[in-house]
């Protein structure tokens, strides 16, 4: 996200329409996974506002939304979010916050960067909540909270130990939200996303590694392992991140946080592999040294987010990962 502060709608509609459920603030809702939440909460009939600053969002993303008559788009930054924007919407339900600087690599090369858009950012759209009259403001958080576990499956009461600014950006925005809540009665829902993938997820440094290997097993290109592959994620898709999201917004539920992730893990490795044989891909493996800031095992207990959110992961890797190839294929990823 860019330091400069720039505001205007891009559509604007006049009234409110009859059957719309809650209106909804999506910070970051032309990114990733911002954007496919705005198309379900679109279609669901709720009144959606997403701001973005587009330096990683794109309006193609919201191109099933984007003329749609319960749906706004707005530009701006969230770490100086323009008094007008608030006068603008004078009201919402619910705010879900995604917008965030989500690289570990480029928090640990400017960590002040990452703190001005993850911590003050978060701060100032818990501001505006509290102006627009907020009644819960939904948190994408990252397991990346958690540093190095101790003991697995990952439990949301485990220690929260970042070794990374980026996880140490998350951790105290989720502090933030408590406190507002405590002093503001806006109820906090951090959900702990781990390993996220899937369509328009952009395959490039930063992105999630599926969508790199993706790319790269289609091209037949090599495909590039930090360490010896051993290390364990915990993927999960955004379809599914998605669902747990808008029970999030939905739901009457306590204030607290969730795992969002499906429970099992694979190695790196063994995803490489997974890639080159869906793709039908010579790629070659190479491997490359560690990772600053990189963990060897990481994966969920999903039991809270199961029993409270009624969440469960439905997209197995296989299926995910060929999804992925496939609109990769189509150039629709």
């Amino acid at each position: 996200m860019c330091a400069k502060v720039i505001w205007r709608p891009v559509l604007r509609t006049a009234h409110r329409l009859d059957g719309i459920q809650l209106r909804v603030l999506v910070t970051g809702g032309a990114g990733f996974i911002g954007s496919h939440l705005v198309d379900r909460l679109v279609d669901t009939g709720h009144y959606v506002i997403a701001l973005d600053n587009f330096s990683t969002g794109r309006t193609r993303n919201l191109s099933r939304s984007l003329h749609r008559p319960n749906f706004e788009l707005m530009r701006a930054d969230v770490h100086k979010i323009p008094r007008s924007f608030v006068q603008r919407l004078r009201r919402v339900d619910r705010v879900c916050h995604l917008a965030a600087a989500t690289s570990v690599q480029q928090s640990i090369r400017d960590p002040v960067f990452t703190n001005e858009v993850n911590v003050v950012g978060t701060l100032n759209v818990l501001e505006a909540a509290k102006k627009l009259k907020a009644e819960r403001v939904v948190f994408a958080s990252s397991a990346a909270i958690y540093g190095i576990p101790r003991a697995f499956p990952i439990a949301e009461d485990a220690s929260i130990s970042p070794i990374s600014p980026y996880g140490a950006s998350k951790a105290a925005s989720e502090l933030y939200l408590q406190a507002f809540e405590e002093n503001n009665g806006i109820e906090a829902v951090s959900l702990r996303y781990f390993n996220v993938y899937g369509p328009r997820q952009t395959p490039s440094e930063y992105a999630g590694v599926i969508s790199i290997f993706a790319k790269r097993a289609l091209n037949r290109q090599p495909l590039q392992i930090y360490g010896d592959g051993s290390q364990t994620r915990d993927f999960v898709h955004v379809s599914d991140v998605v669902d747990a999201t808008v029970a999030a917004l939905e739901k009457n539920l306590k204030s607290r946080a969730f795992n969002i992730a499906s429970g099992t893990e694979i190695t790196v490795l063994e995803l490489a592999k997974t890639a080159q044989r869906l793709a039908g891909s010579g790629s070659e493996l190479k491997f490359r040294p560690p990772l600053i800031g990189d963990i060897s095992r990481s994966v969920a207990d999903v039991t809270r987010a199961r029993n409270e959110l009624r969440f469960a992961a439905m997209t197995s890797i296989d299926d995910g990962l060929s999804d992925t190839l496939a609109r990769l294929q189509r150039r629709e990823a």
